[in-house]
């Protein structure tokens, strides 16, 4: 089984713009625990910084004492007193890192020798066994370099990286990681380079690969299936250092669903694990991410039509299956197939023309206003053409709108608005709330959505159904 090791933690915080507070890390560190992720990597932070311990050994401590099956993992550099920090984390594995090629001694470590590099690997792992660390990694940072021709120095020889490699592994390290650092080994050179060194230790070998070509995914998966390849490190979003490295959702989604290899995760929560990373940082997916409500919306008519029966023509049915977050979703557009109307019509007899007509009034308007229609417009143009009148919110469950509404509330007289507010602005999903006077006492700025997909409106109306006299919700387009 491919052991999982996720590092968003840790070299997620290398993506520029990317900070932690103490309690995202908490809520971070849960979900992947709650899905069974083996290994979660953490930083050192140093208190000459400005960093507190506090920031990171709470979760730590979180983790360790709420569940058994994941391996808090403190990084650290190879110095004896970055081993010392980290064995004040009380975490039960730490990893050391450091870079052996001729590039990053001479820049990097100010002309140190190779020598010195095996013995600072060598001295900082007999330490760590003495410490107690259970999980004992030694990164030897920029290995691929050593493989690959036209990027390594005449001193970069096979021999040094065995004689390394070898007394990393006689000096206790538990496992082996030889990274990708700078993301340039090609897909037809990652077989040759790992099962070169899985040829040298009779220690497990964990991969890290940077995505500087858009190759980490398919190096990854390339690796998992090596003899002597136990881990893999894995970030939400593929978040590191520049663009970053293998995609946690993709790298397990691929093992899972296509080759049945069971990672230990649980697979069909990994779309929660994002949400709550969401949630507790406000870092959205990319547009193309696998998860993102685009993968469950079809714009295409030819698409739409085959989708509205049966979506599994067009859409993944493992994604359907874990990753649809509800029902799938139509763009309303001058590319709009008539099956969408006649689904929204299907309870009232609508003849096939009534449904044409209507289909191409929103193709028109579209065509003329460059966007897509949203549901309200297609409430209007249904009830215009037809009189009759179908709910916004069924409508919304079909066609895709805008992800952000005003909620209209109006209240029952013996109640006072202090109460909601309280509650409802301490949702995240509410952008803004203001008292007003009239018809309407509260107006929202909210999503549509809350991270668990549920209707905002549908949490109001639950939760103070005695005090609402009704509620409106109109998309904001």
């Amino acid at each position: 089984m491919t052991v999982v090791l996720d590092t968003t933690l840790r070299e997620g915080e290398l993506q520029p713009g990317v900070y932690y507070t103490r309690e995202a890390r908490i809520a971070i560190g849960r979900a992947l625990a709650e899905v069974g992720t083996p290994r979660i990597e953490f930083p050192i932070v140093y208190p000459s910084r400005g960093g507190r311990l506090e920031e990171v050994k709470d979760a730590i401590t979180m983790i360790q004492q709420n569940y058994t099956k994941s391996i808090p993992v403190i990084h650290a550099r190879a110095y004896r007193q970055d081993v010392e920090l980290a064995n004040s984390y009380d975490a039960a594995g730490c990893a050391i890192f450091m870079a052996a090629t001729a590039l990053h001694r001479k820049d990097k470590f100010h002309g140190i020798g190779q020598n010195e590099i095996i013995e600072r690997f060598v001295s900082n792992l007999e330490f760590m066994k003495d410490c107690g660390f259970r999980y004992r990694r030694a990164t030897v940072e920029d290995a691929s370099r050593f493989f690959i021709a036209e990027e390594r120095s005449e001193e970069d020889t096979p021999e040094f990286l065995r004689q390394l490699l070898l007394a990393i592994q006689d000096a206790g390290a538990t496992i082996i990681s030889i990274p990708d650092t700078s993301g340039i080994l090609a897909p037809n050179q990652c077989l040759p380079f790992i099962e070169a060194v899985c040829d040298i230790v009779n220690i497990p070998v964990a991969c890290h690969f940077h995505n500087d070509y858009g190759n980490a995914l398919g190096n990854a998966l390339q690796a998992t299936f090596i003899p002597g390849v136990e881990e893999m490190n894995v970030s939400i979003i593929g978040l590191g250092t520049r663009n970053g490295i293998t995609d946690h959702y993709e790298f397990i989604a691929n093992l899972e669903d296509f080759y049945n290899i069971r990672t230990g995760e649980d697979r069909e929560r990994m779309r929660w694990v994002y949400d709550t990373f969401m949630e507790a940082t406000g870092i959205p997916l990319p547009l193309n991410h696998p998860l993102t409500s685009q993968c469950f919306i079809e714009k295409a008519g030819t698409h739409q039509s085959q989708v509205v029966q049966d979506p599994k023509g067009y859409i993944p049915r493992k994604k359907i299956l874990y990753d649809a977050k509800g029902s799938i979703q139509f763009e309303a557009g001058q590319l709009m197939s008539k099956q969408i109307i006649a689904t929204l019509l299907q309870e009232y007899n609508s003849d096939t023309q009534l449904i044409v007509d209507i289909t191409n009034e929103i193709a028109a308007r579209s065509a003329l206003r460059k966007r897509n229609i949203s549901p309200l417009e297609v409430q209007e143009i249904i009830k215009a053409k037809s009189d009759i009148h179908i709910p916004l919110e069924r409508i919304s469950d079909l066609i895709r709108g805008s992800d952000n509404v005003y909620i209209l509330l109006k209240l029952k007289p013996q109640f006072t608005a202090i109460n909601l507010l309280q509650e409802v602005q301490s949702w995240k999903e509410v952008e803004r709330i203001d008292e007003v006077y009239g018809d309407i006492d509260v107006i929202l700025v909210s999503q549509m959505y809350d991270i668990n997909g549920s209707a905002v409106v549908d949490k109001i109306r639950e939760q103070f159904k005695d005090h609402l006299l009704s509620t409106v919700t109109l998309p904001i387009e």
